[in-house]
């Protein structure tokens, strides 16, 4: 169970940082208040092929992804 809500991890001033890419997947980590979560994402699905990947995002451009995370419980509270 998430500690905050899909609004409140893509808030205003949430910066989702690139903390490592391994066999492809780009892993961000976003910081909310004192929680923080991790985001993977697969680089080589199609609509990521043709995109630049930037060290940082507004958690905001990343609000697909992130929601698709919390549906499928693949985002990681790591604190």
């Amino acid at each position: 169970m998430l500690r905050h809500t899909l609004k409140e991890i893509v808030g205003y001033r949430n910066i989702a940082r690139m903390t490592h890419v391994c066999a492809g997947i780009v892993y961000y980590e976003i910081n909310v208040g004192d929680s923080a979560y991790q985001l993977a994402l697969n680089s080589m699905e199609d609509e990521w092929k043709s995109t630049y990947i930037y060290s940082e995002f507004k958690a905001i451009t990343l609000m697909r992804w992130i929601r698709k995370a919390i549906e499928t419980e693949t985002l990681i509270q790591l604190k």
